[in-house]
C-alpha cells in the first residue's frame, strides 16, 4: 500500500511530464501559416511525394531505407499519431492523474487501484532523473 505523500509525488511528477509532451505536441501542431492546429492526412498514394499533408501543404515526405520508395505504413503511423490526437490522449491522461490525486485524499484503497493503472502509463518515464519509484535507471 502506498501512502498519500507518495501518490502526490507521482501526480506531481506525471503532471510535469505530461505538460512537457503537451508543449511538444502544440509546437508540432502549428500550422505553417500560424492559423491553428492542422489535421494531418496522407497524400494520395502514387503522388511523387507520399507523406503527411495539412491542407495543401505537404509537411513531411516519408522515405525509408528501401530506396526512393515511400513507405505507406510509416506515413499512416505518423498521421495516426498526429499532434491533435496526441494532445487529446495527453489531456485524458491528465484527467486520470487528477482522479488519482483526488481519491488519495478520500480512499487510499481506491487510490492504490488507480495508481496501478497510472504506473503502467508512467513506465515510459522510468529513465527520467526525477522518476519517483523503483525501476529508475
Amino acid at each position: 500500500m502506498t501512502d498519500q505523500a507518495a501518490v502526490h509525488a507521482w501526480c506531481d511528477f506525471l503532471r510535469a511530464r505530461i505538460a512537457e509532451e503537451q508543449r511538444a505536441a502544440e509546437g508540432a501542431a502549428s500550422a505553417p501559416d500560424g492559423t491553428g492546429v492542422p489535421v494531418w492526412t496522407l497524400t494520395e498514394a502514387g503522388e511523387p511525394e507520399l507523406g503527411v499533408r495539412a491542407g495543401d501543404d505537404v509537411l513531411l515526405t516519408v522515405r525509408t531505407g528501401r530506396g526512393p520508395w515511400a513507405d505507406l505504413v510509416v506515413a499512416e503511423h505518423l498521421v495516426r499519431f498526429q499532434p491533435r490526437r496526441a494532445y487529446a490522449d495527453l489531456t485524458a491522461w491528465v484527467n486520470l492523474v487528477d482522479l488519482l490525486d483526488h481519491w488519495v485524499n478520500f480512499d487510499l484503497a481506491v487510490a492504490n487501484e488507480l495508481l496501478t493503472v497510472v504506473l503502467l502509463f508512467a513506465d515510459r518515464y522510468r529513465d527520467h532523473p526525477d522518476y519517483p519509484g523503483p525501476g529508475q535507471r
